[in-house]
């Protein structure tokens, strides 16, 4: 019985996992949008661990599945030397430990093992909730004429410092929520002006 697992056929949940690992690698900056969709499709058309395998090789969680050697074939039947003859006993070599003869069996094949048991996909870092906040309150002002900017600005700020205290995901979102959030407060108070202006003019 073969032990290359190299040839064992894939199942639909171990295409699924190396799928995450894409997701993980496209996630964490590795991949751009165009490798990352023609991974995933090789990834469902793949039939083996092998071929699995030469996908996500060169990213930082690809399978490991066996220590080196444990999958390669066995070597050929040891032999252990014959005990040196006594005189006034028979010549015919054996073992102590092996009386019908001095060969000793090969060791019986590893075990297929599934090269998944213990894969674990890469974390995904979580997108900040308040940087979700500041964007939507950044388009809210928009159609309010900046009515919400105020609250733009303040969730970006705290978004922004909550990303640098745990590391999470986001930044691009807080930021073009303050961008916004400023641009509205000023069109609002560039408005405010020249309606003081105009006002007095008259």
């Amino acid at each position: 019985m073969s032990t290359d697992w190299h040839s064992m056929r894939a199942s639909d949940a171990d295409r699924e996992r190396a799928a995450d690992v894409l997701k993980a690698a496209l996630a964490e900056g590795r991949l751009d949008w165009n490798e990352h969709h023609e991974r995933v499709d090789a990834v469902m058309e793949a039939r083996t661990y092998g071929e699995l395998q030469e996908l996500i090789s060169d990213l930082p969680v690809g399978p490991t599945p066996f220590p080196v050697g444990n999958g390669q074939p066995q070597g050929p039947t040891q032999v252990i030397p014959p005990t040196m003859p006594v005189p006034g006993i028979s010549s015919t070599p054996r073992h102590p430990s092996l009386p019908g003869g001095s060969r000793v069996p090969p060791p019986p094949p590893a075990p297929l093992a599934n090269p998944w048991a213990n894969y674990a996909p890469a974390p995904v870092r979580a997108t900040e909730p308040l940087a979700k906040v500041s964007i939507a309150c950044a388009v809210l002002g928009l159609c309010t004429s900046g009515m919400s900017a105020v609250p733009a600005v303040v969730t970006g700020h705290l978004a922004l410092a909550r990303i640098r205290r745990t590391n999470g995901d986001g930044i691009g979102l807080a930021v073009t929520g303050l961008v916004l959030g400023y641009l509205e407060l000023a069109f609002v108070a560039l408005w405010f002006v020249l309606a003081v202006l105009f006002g007095f003019g008259r």
